[in-house]
């Protein structure tokens, strides 16, 4: 997986790179697209994986699979990005004390926290001065958006780079920075739950549905219809008017999640730092849990039967997610 994610990053960022360079995704065609993606693949077989040498006759056949599917998912990021008003600026951003922009700096006056990364693609669009700032991860598994998750103090990385971006970008762009949102897009064929019957009209819409971006965008016309132009929006995650209420936020929702997120921050880092360490690892089900990719299991010897208990946490609908954050029911904002 490591492997397969890495190859993927390297395709899309070179050939989005490429064709944004040669003029837009609107001079190219579809065989344009394919041509330029079959070469950074050989160039990736030569340069990174050394020609196969050494090479399994597994990872052979499970590279061949990938590339198969590769064309696809250039393809789709590009015919996404012919729709938009939005255009590719920096790829693998690095936030950090020696990237093109500092690392996310937070202070309470006792904790000071500094936190580092990479972007994966940045978009960018302009109005009346002011430059909206879209942050684009790549995601070769199965994630999506949830604010439910963020309440949590998980999966925040992309709106902190977005945040970071509104506070440090100006220097880096020219610009007043206005931020437009977050998306994680596919980066992998999905298995289409289909029969041998049906069309080729039919499969075209499941795969569709499988590459409808996940994420949460600035609820402005200008800016959405920016992002993808036309009603029949096929990309955003705002395709009616329920999906534009869970991924769509004004920017007062916004401002809210940026203070929960560095409260979060901060409150995580004073944990660590006053050496709480119990073992209370995040509990969805079996197949997501803090346990599941943790590096110390070797160490920690996890037993509920001698104490060490599960921490559960209940899947909160979008606006009870809002209303937590935000602060209107009762609860700290801090988190849970």
């Amino acid at each position: 997986a490591p492997t397969a994610g890495t190859f993927m990053h390297y395709i899309l960022e070179h050939v989005v790179r490429d064709i944004r360079d040669v003029g837009g995704f609107c001079r190219v065609t579809d065989e344009d697209c394919t041509a330029l993606t079959e070469k950074y693949v050989e160039k990736y077989i030569t340069n990174v994986l050394g020609s196969f040498k050494d090479k399994s006759s597994r990872f052979r056949y499970l590279f061949n699979r990938l590339r198969r599917d590769t064309a696809f998912i250039v393809l789709d990021t590009v015919r996404e990005l012919r729709r938009s008003d939005f255009v590719p600026l920096d790829f693998e951003l690095e936030f950090s004390d020696r990237g093109k922009l500092p690392p996310h700096a937070l202070s309470d006056g006792e904790v000071r926290l500094k936190v580092k990364g990479f972007v994966d693609r940045l978009d960018g669009w302009e109005k009346d001065g002011k430059l909206y700032l879209r942050v684009v991860d790549y995601k070769t598994g199965k994630k999506s958006f949830s604010l439910s998750d963020v309440w949590y103090g998980m999966n925040m990385q992309m709106l902190i780079y977005l945040f970071t971006l509104a506070e440090h970008g100006s220097a880096l762009y020219g610009r007043e920075i206005v931020p437009a949102g977050v998306l994680y897009a596919p980066a992998r064929e999905e298995i289409l739950p289909a029969s041998r019957y049906d069309s080729e009209g039919e499969l075209a819409s499941m795969r569709a549905k499988k590459h409808r971006r996940s994420g949460l965008v600035l609820d402005d016309a200008d800016v959405l219809e920016a992002m993808e132009r036309g009603a029949d929006k096929q990309y955003l995650p705002v395709g009616g008017a329920r999906d534009r209420g869970e991924s769509a936020a004004a920017m007062e929702r916004f401002t809210a999640l940026q203070e929960h997120i560095d409260r979060l921050l901060l409150g995580i880092a004073a944990s660590v730092r006053g050496g709480d360490i119990d073992a209370v690892p995040y509990y969805k089900n079996k197949t997501e849990n803090a346990c599941r990719f943790c590096d110390y299991q070797a160490a920690c010897n996890f037993s509920e039967k001698d104490g060490d208990r599960r921490r559960y946490l209940k899947k909160l609908r979008t606006e009870d997610a809002w209303n937590k954050i935000e602060g209107r029911d009762g609860h700290e904002r801090s988190g849970d």
